[in-house]
């Protein structure tokens, strides 16, 4: 019931800020009905945009894009908006995660999800891990020196921790924090060669330590994959 009742408090609190803002709080995995300049009209996920291209995803999860110019103000609007958003908050690109999978001896997937978080532990008896799978659209991006590749992920507030979280690909710890903070979120730095070959990214998330419980879409505040602008410097 808490659990519950912490979900309501954020989905209100997140439409408040869009409606005190004006900028739309969404994410890959929203469903909207979007509108062409000729009237005709469809259902869609958002996944991603760029300045040319919506690239979207439809009921029966089959990837498409649109180009911009062919659809109508508002949807323009909204996308702008979408972008906007993004830029605010220092984010060059993000990969959209298309699905997550829990592997858990004491939780099944379907509770976790109703729950919203996922239990990340190194013990089996006592948590999982859960896979990540994201989706890169056209070629892998530019990356600057400077800029920064991570995997955003928050965090059900629970008390302290002393966990650390490892993020594995190919079998490998390619990005890892010790001592992961609970209630909160935080970027895991990954290198920028994520971006390179496939375009299906799947990470593998580990923990070890405290059970610490891992936000899923579902929640509304899923592991999101990242492009950063470069730090700046406090004067």
């Amino acid at each position: 019931m808490r659990d519950s009742q912490n979900m309501g408090i954020f989905l209100k609190s997140s439409f408040a800020l869009a409606l005190l803002t004006g900028v739309p709080s969404v994410e890959a995995g929203q469903t909207r009905v979007w509108h062409y300049t000729d009237g005709r009209t469809f259902t869609a996920e958002y996944q991603w945009s760029n300045q040319k291209t919506l690239y979207l995803k439809d009921r029966k999860g089959r990837e498409f894009q649109v180009e911009l110019g062919a659809l109508s103000n508002a949807d323009l609007e909204y996308t702008r908006g979408l972008r906007a958003q993004d830029n605010a908050e220092g984010i060059i690109y993000h990969a959209p995660l298309t699905w997550e999978e829990y592997r858990s001896k004491k939780i099944t997937t379907s509770k976790a999800r109703e729950l919203g978080y996922y239990p990340i532990n190194s013990q089996p008896s006592s948590g999982g891990s859960l896979r990540l799978q994201f989706r890169r659209f056209g070629s892998p991006p530019s990356i600057a020196e400077n800029q920064r590749v991570v995997l955003r992920v928050t965090t059900q507030a629970r008390g302290g921790t002393r966990s650390t979280i490892r993020v594995q690909s190919g079998g490998k710890t390619i990005g890892a924090v010790k001592g992961a903070p609970s209630g909160a979120s935080f970027d895991i730095l990954l290198p920028p060669a994520v971006f390179q070959g496939s375009e299906s990214i799947v990470f593998d998330l580990t923990g070890a330590g405290d059970t610490i419980l891992v936000r899923s879409t579902e929640s509304g505040a899923g592991p999101r994959l990242l492009i950063l602008k470069p730090k700046q410097n406090s004067p």
